[in-house]
């Protein structure tokens, strides 16, 4: 990667950085209950929410990746292991959940834009303990 690519990394993060809380900093994740991906000029992000069809009454985090969260317990001090149950991916994202820790176990790939507004469609409804966010 060169040096420029470097910097503009590094200023992407601290960018996204100043939208969060010191946990939320922490995991890389935004702690705003009404962030709007779009207003964001990264686009790779995927909003995760612990209620079906995209409740925006209930909670809900935007990850702006790249991300590998190894395990969900304790993220934005809230335990999201095995509490997912829609997921929306930014347009130059694609999400890999995993029903274990340690990116482990069953696994569901989520393409770029790819909305799902019920996880049990994908038999994964409240099964997710781990994920990776990856940028294009």
């Amino acid at each position: 990667m060169t040096r420029v690519l470097r910097w503009v990394r590094l200023i992407s993060l601290l960018v996204s950085l100043s939208f969060t809380g010191s946990h939320a900093g922490e995991a890389g994740v935004s702690q705003q209950q009404d962030n709007n991906p779009l207003k964001h000029d990264n686009k790779c992000w995927a909003e995760i929410y612990m209620n079906a069809e995209f409740d925006k009454n209930g909670l809900r985090l935007l990850l702006i990746g790249p991300h590998e969260l190894a395990t969900l317990k304790g993220l934005n001090d809230q335990n999201w292991d095995n509490d997912i149950e829609s997921i929306i991916v930014g347009p130059e994202a694609m999400m890999t959940v995993y029903v274990d820790p340690e990116f482990a176990g069953r696994t569901l790939i989520l393409a770029p834009n790819q909305t799902l507004g019920s996880l049990s469609d994908a038999q994964m409804k409240n099964d997710i303990e781990s994920l990776r966010l990856f940028c294009k």
